[in-house]
């Protein structure tokens, strides 16, 4: 198949950047209480529990708004789809900071904003298909997911900053007023799909009935990448919420904490852009999922024994690289190996998925220590499980479209 007989429009570009900088904003959104926990406690005069809840709460809401997140994207589109969320965060999160120092009114502003959440999170592969040629599809898959990174990265670093150099109330009205920004922008410039399709398949595959999402689960391969999806963002989201207590008993520093919760994004960010740029360029992207996972399993063995900096260092970064950069072309091949099931509802099921298995696994392996305190038991069990999914990723059988 060649591409040669359709058209693409730059206009693609233009529309994956407001989608990436409203998930950045999300993102901004969730984390932005992360890194100040012990002054927001003062400032709503709560615990920590209370503050730690502001976040976890958007994997809770997650789990079931995206059931009615994936309806609403499939009978609607994307451009209502995902504008509805965008207008949700961008009010909701200009409106928090008027909630002042009451914080039940802001746990009820920040369970509208996570409302928003599956509307772009179901939607990443979506936009590529619609919008994106064959040839370009897996990469722009991993800047969507970048710009959820970028926007977790910016959240942890800007916050504490803004909070020490003004106040509380300062960092929440900046990132309202940009999230109703971002919102309005998308609104105003998006559009559902071109006028001619990016490419012969979505072409021909548009002309099928789509079929029902209990296909899904009749898909042995489908139920692979499910496996893979629990135990990888599980494990993330695990490791980004336990950091400081996994590495403090080896000695770090606060601000070794900082640098190895920096690395481990920043692998993840590059090894998404790496790995969906080669898929889309050498279509191996079974071969890429097995790389992926065997990084991360190998991490975590790392990991589990470490205790200088060096390594946390280095085996932090190839965690993120291991765990993270698989997301992409998982996404891409998920959307090949189910059609006819529409994308929203095949990303948006594995979304929910890794929700599942995000609090699972932070309630699960809270205190799961030494008697002295170190997370080893836990990581242990984390390694098993990674060395699992690459032993299962065998099973994956690449998927060649005819003419590719």
């Amino acid at each position: 198949m060649t591409e040669d007989r359709v058209q693409v429009y730059t206009y693609r570009w233009f529309l994956l950047i407001v989608f990436m900088l409203g998930n950045v904003s999300l993102q901004v959104m969730w984390i932005s209480y992360a890194t100040v926990t012990l002054e927001a406690a003062t400032y709503y005069n709560v615990g920590e529990f209370e503050i730690l809840f502001l976040s976890t709460i958007f994997m809770i809401v997650y789990i079931p708004v995206s059931f009615f997140a994936t309806w609403f994207i499939n009978k609607f589109g994307f451009r209502i789809g995902v504008g509805l969320g965008a207008m949700i965060n961008g009010v909701f999160g200009f409106l928090r900071v008027f909630a002042g120092p009451n914080y039940f009114l802001v746990l009820f502003i920040q369970i509208a904003i996570s409302v928003s959440q599956p509307f772009f999170l179901n939607s990443v592969s979506l936009l590529s298909a619609n919008w994106f040629p064959e040839s370009e599809r897996t990469r722009a898959t991993g800047l969507s997911v970048n710009s959820q990174l970028l926007g977790v990265a910016l959240g942890m670093v800007l916050t504490p900053i803004i909070v020490v150099t003004y106040n509380l109330e300062v960092m929440l009205f900046i990132y309202g007023l940009y999230s109703l920004i971002i919102g309005i922008i998308f609104v105003l410039i998006a559009r559902d799909k071109p006028p001619t399709p990016p490419s012969l398949t979505i072409k021909t595959e548009k002309t099928v009935l789509k079929g029902s999402s209990r296909l899904l689960f009749r898909n042995k391969q489908f139920l692979i990448i499910v496996v893979i999806f629990f135990v990888g963002l599980g494990a993330f989201n695990m490791v980004s919420t336990y950091i400081e207590l996994i590495v403090a008993p080896r000695g770090l520093t606060a601000i070794d904490v900082g640098n190895l919760g920096g690395l481990l994004i920043l692998g993840g960010m590059i090894g998404a852009i790496l790995m969906s740029t080669l898929a889309d360029k050498l279509r191996i992207r079974e071969l890429l999922i097995k790389i992926s996972l065997v990084i991360g399993a190998v991490s975590f063995f790392v990991i589990s024994f470490a205790s200088s900096t060096a390594m946390l260092y280095l085996f932090g970064f190839l965690l993120g690289f291991g765990l993270l950069s698989v997301g992409p072309v998982l996404l891409e091949y998920t959307v090949d190996i189910t059609v006819p099931v529409p994308e929203a509802s095949s990303n948006g099921m594995l979304m929910v998925v890794g929700s599942i298995s995000g609090i699972l696994f932070i309630l699960g392996f809270e205190g799961f220590t030494t008697p002295s305190g170190d997370y080893f038991p836990a990581l242990m069990v984390l390694s098993v499980l990674s060395l699992i999914t690459f032993l299962l990723s065998f099973f994956l059988k690449e998927v060649r479209k005819e003419g590719i």
